[in-house]
């Protein structure tokens, strides 16, 4: 590997980096002759003379230590300075990327594409520094530029091995690696692929990286100065070695005392150490004596739409009800794409779809339910949700005059909620329900606090029906009818109303057939006699025995999650039978604890996770065992992780795959329950998540990793392919098998899959072997998850179908009436008749 020279900096800012960005490139070209910088500029508000450098910084800021070089004069090249377009970003991701995380977290989320862009530019192996704005070169960053001569990619762990003050101690949350300074050599392809993986404030992707792509640590305390640092300095130094670069890049310029005041970030006051406190004192001075930037008007403004609105949480919840807000471009499309979503959200920066959107935006909804920018900010509101719960509903009137009085007072803007009240003073109202008649809307019954997956699903269905506004209602079944070690929490939606006190004309009983007559003759009568009865039902094989068909007597049509399961029911029901993909898994906060307190490796690992009571056999561990050893060996790093629960309850079968697995280094087998946080920390860090499971009925843990933009390696056949693809997975082909004797509940003889043990090996090993083109098919997995089953999205199917329902009771109502009419008439007719009225 050749000496590291001359390197090239890179950065990207918007208006609320620009300043700092300027004292960034300023301080490097004033210790780096002759540097070349690339800056993608978000919002044209970055000018690399604003603020101009502070004295300390031009001249050596060390006390007792040797001078420093400096550059100054010596930048004959301008900055490389473009906007997004100009280093190729596709608008559709830019306005995604804006909505989604403002200015900052755009410019943040789009620093992999400025990197692959210069990447393209310079010849392989130029040695590429990056760098966030504030991060302030004292000197040449030797440390960090000497790890490219062994690797070509060189990180900083984001506090020392062994902190004296424990200012390692929340770094585990935040992820190990330092984010806001790193070397690579270009084109940095592999480095690029994990980025785009990356949300602008999850810094935990460097940990997935660091697990995948070889690099150097560098772990020279001088390397960076950080708030995360343990070891004070001295002058401006740490163990007497001068520091290379200072992260300021969280420093509040008002209150520089500290090092970073963001929160979650080590409190570091500077009160001790005088030197360090005044250099930081004058860059607070430079960047408050800084006018501000100003976005120009031919510039992209993240915080303004088309809509003539700012952007804000208000309007992202709006575009959510709308369907999710505009999913960010793939990094291949053309610049000239523009994204548009399911349901229809577009684009709100885009002034062609302006008129369209604000019109969606401020459209009454069905049967009473207020326009999505209304109901927005009403589930923004706990007050307003207490104030009027019967929203639609009989509150819908008082909300309405609340919002005309109060709501543009209160922040809303006017743009969106005075049309908004206008088109509902022109809705005409909704037809009153009869005296005594159930009201529109859900009443939920299921095993709503339990972990197991009836529970997600129950728990998904609320999620949905909150998410478009659909009145509910929750029952939790008892847990004496299901085992379970845990109790998930729940907390009431926007449009959950207490179910004592209210009887919806629709109830959705969330347990399996074999169950649902006992669960529907324990509901309250005016529930069991007075509301259509849903059996939401899962099943896994292609067949449904006789022993699973008494359910049918109980419920008056079934939902089913899958196109898979429908086809095993409908056979049999003399009910309808539709399928209602719930809400999938969605991606939550980032995990804080590091899979390593899980029992894991520090190595790349393939999860798989299951319940000893789905049943070995179908789940299907031991040939995942098979497949992986014959594509991994102990030598090659790779792990296996196969996380279980209830095998206390499964003896003979844990036996077995504990005997499978006891011999084998590259085998984790992990038996403890977890807590949700833990669960979340398994799947969002492994390097790929595996299921070769012979039938399923959905496959939520699948999903789950999917959310998480995890590689994915599944046998393709049952219910996963509902929403697994051979674009956003790898699936493995199969052929069919027979369930044998003793798979109960599943019916010996039946069908079922053997997937390709080869196949799956092989599918494994490209994983693995490329992590980059892994990375890409994780990313559009985690795409169609957020977009194609969210909560809104299922929310929107489910109320289309509830509307359906209520029109075909309508009709039929209206068809009883006509026949009891003419009944009566008849009935009246034959008496006159009788009585010589008639003649």
């Amino acid at each position: 590997m050749p000496v590291v020279t001359d390197p090239r900096l890179l950065l990207a800012t918007s208006a609320a980096t620009a300043r700092a960005a300027a004292l960034t490139v300023a301080a490097a070209r004033a210790v780096l002759p002759g540097l070349a910088v690339h800056v993608l500029d978000l919002d044209g508000t970055f000018d690399p003379a604003v603020p101009a450098l502070p004295a300390a910084l031009r001249t050596d800021p060390g006390t007792d230590l040797p001078a420093a070089p400096r550059a100054e004069g010596r930048h004959d090249l301008p900055p490389d300075v473009r906007d997004a377009a100009g280093w190729g970003v596709p608008v559709g991701r830019l306005h995604a990327l804006a909505l989604r995380h403002g200015g900052a977290g755009a410019a943040r989320a789009l620093l992999p594409d400025l990197v692959a862009a210069v990447g393209r530019e310079v010849p392989a192996g130029t040695p590429l520094l990056v760098l966030a704005p504030g991060v302030l070169p004292l000197r040449r960053p030797d440390a960090l530029l000497a790890g490219l001569s062994d690797a070509d990619l060189a990180l900083v762990p984001r506090a020392p091995a062994h902190p004296g003050d424990g200012a390692g101690a929340s770094v585990p949350g935040r992820g190990w690696w330092h984010p806001g300074a790193l070397a690579l050599r270009a084109p940095g392809t592999s480095v690029v692929a994990w980025w785009r993986t990356a949300t602008p404030d999850d810094d935990r992707w460097l940990d997935a990286l660091a697990a995948a792509v070889p690099h150097a640590a560098v772990r020279e305390p001088a390397a960076v100065l950080s708030a995360w640092s343990g070891a004070p300095t001295s002058g401006l130094a740490v163990a007497g070695r001068p520091v290379e670069l200072l992260d300021l890049s969280g420093l509040d310029p008002v209150r520089p005392r500290l090092l970073d005041a963001r929160p979650g970030v080590p409190q570091r006051r500077l009160d001790d150490e005088r030197d360090l406190a005044a250099l930081v004192a004058a860059v607070a001075r430079s960047l408050r004596d800084a006018p501000a930037p100003v976005v120009p008007a031919d510039a992209f403004d993240p915080a303004r739409t088309a809509l003539g609105v700012p952007v804000d949480d208000l309007l992202r919840d709006a575009l959510v009800a709308l369907g999710a807000p505009p999913e960010e471009a793939a990094p291949g499309s053309g610049p000239g794409t523009h994204p548009t979503t399911p349901g229809g959200a577009g684009d709100p920066y885009d002034p062609r779809t302006a008129d369209d959107l604000l019109g969606r935006l401020t459209a009454p909804g069905p049967a009473g339910a207020p326009a999505p920018v209304l109901a927005a900010l009403l589930a923004r509101r706990p007050d307003l949700r207490r104030a009027f719960p019967r929203v639609p509903g009989a509150d819908t009137p008082r909300f309405l005059a609340w919002t005309r009085e109060h709501a543009v007072a209160d922040g809303a803007p006017a743009a969106l909620v005075e049309p908004a009240l206008r088109r509902a003073a022109a809705a005409p109202p909704p037809p009153p329900a009869p005296a005594g008649a159930p009201e529109p809307g859900v009443t939920v019954v299921g095993f709503l606090r339990g972990e197991l997956g009836l529970g997600e699903s129950a728990r998904g269905l609320v999620a949905a029906l909150d998410a478009v506004g659909v009145p509910h209602a929750a029952l939790t079944v008892g847990d004496d009818l299901v085992r379970s070690r845990q109790r998930a929490v729940r907390t009431a939606g926007r449009a959950e109303r207490d179910a004592e006190a209210v009887t919806f004309d629709t109830t959705v009983v969330c347990v399996n057939a074999d169950l649902t007559p006992t669960v529907v003759a324990s509901l309250p009568p005016r529930l069991r006699d007075r509301s259509l009865r849903v059996g939401m039902w899962y099943w896994e094989v292609e067949d449904f025995p006789a022993d699973q068909h008494g359910g049918f007597a109980a419920v008056d049509e079934v939902w089913v999650a899958t196109d898979f399961v429908r086809a095993a029911i409908a056979p049999h029901s003399p009910v309808p039978v539709v399928t209602l993909t719930p809400p999938l898994p969605q991606r939550g906060p980032a995990p804080v604890v590091p899979p390593r307190d899980l029992g894991v490796p520090d190595r790349p690992y393939v999860l798989f996770a299951f319940d000893h009571l789905s049943t070995l056999d179908r789940k299907n561990p031991l040939g995942l065992v098979d497949a992986f050893t014959a594509a991994v060996t102990p030598d090659d790093g790779p792990v296996l992780v196969l996380k279980t629960i209830n095998a206390e309850h499964r003896p003979q079968d844990a036996e077995r795959l504990r005997r499978r697995v006891v011999d084998l280094e590259h085998v984790v087998l992990l038996e403890d329950y977890l807590d949700a946080a833990e669960r979340d920390a398994l799947v969002a860090g492994c390097a790929a998540y595996a299921s070769l499971h012979r039938s399923e009925g959905l496959g939520l843990t699948m999903a789950e990793a999917m959310a998480w933009g995890r590689p994915v390696v599944a046998t393709g056949y049952s219910g996963n392919l509902q929403f697994m693809t051979e674009e956003n997975s790898w699936l493995v082909p199969c052929s069919p098998g027979t369930i044998p004797a003793g798979a109960a509940p599943y019916p010996a003889g039946g069908r079922w899959a053997e997937p390709d043990l080869d196949a799956a090996a092989a599918a494994l090993r490209a994983v693995l072997d490329d992590p980059a083109a892994a990375a890409v098919r994780g990313r559009r997995a985690a795409s169609d998850i957020r977009e194609r089953h969210s909560p809104a999205v299922a929310g929107r199917a489910i109320a289309a179908h509830l509307e359906e329902v209520a029109g075909r009771r309508r009709a039929r109502a209206r068809g009883d009436l006509r026949f009891r009419l003419r009944q009566v008439r008849g009935a009246a007719g034959a008496a006159a008749r009788r009585t010589g009225l008639v003649r």
